[in-house]
């Protein structure tokens, strides 16, 4: 069994998007999720995403190079990628919340840092935690 990874970025949307094409983004996501056993979430509010994704090293390198390479967005920001010792998004191939502004910026601000610069397979950090809550206070 390979390792599992979590990648955790925020970004920039380029060009205006709507309920339509939210939905066309999140359709595409989770197809291609669910054939590379990739899990995550997806957090979208005024024109920025936050983006959670794990899975096997190798499916999140290839989604995370998809990711990269995408026009639908710019200014990209990684705040982790680091090894992981279970899911913490287990059966959402692509989970979509649309916060509000306030609460993305208080999850775009914890405490990353540490996650990632932790050198064993437990990467708990802040942010991580934030993410976490959010999406269960938010009955997911």
């Amino acid at each position: 069994m390979s390792a599992l990874r979590s990648v955790v970025y925020v970004s920039t949307a380029t060009g205006g998007v709507t309920a339509e094409s939210l939905e066309s983004l999140i359709t595409e996501a989770r197809k291609f999720n669910l054939a590379s056993g990739v899990t995550g979430v997806l957090l979208y509010a005024d024109g920025n995403f936050m983006q959670c994704f794990e899975g096997a090293d190798d499916a999140v390198h290839g989604t995370y190079t998809r990711i990269l390479a995408s026009r639908k967005h710019r200014n990209i920001i990684e705040l982790m990628n680091a090894p992981v010792d279970s899911r913490a998004f287990e059966g959402w191939h692509m989970g979509l919340a649309q916060p509000s502004r306030s609460n993305l910026l208080a999850l775009t601000t914890g405490d990353w840092q540490q996650a990632s610069q932790r050198t064993d397979a437990n990467p708990s950090s802040m942010g991580l935690d934030l993410l976490k809550g959010f999406w269960k206070s938010a009955g997911r």
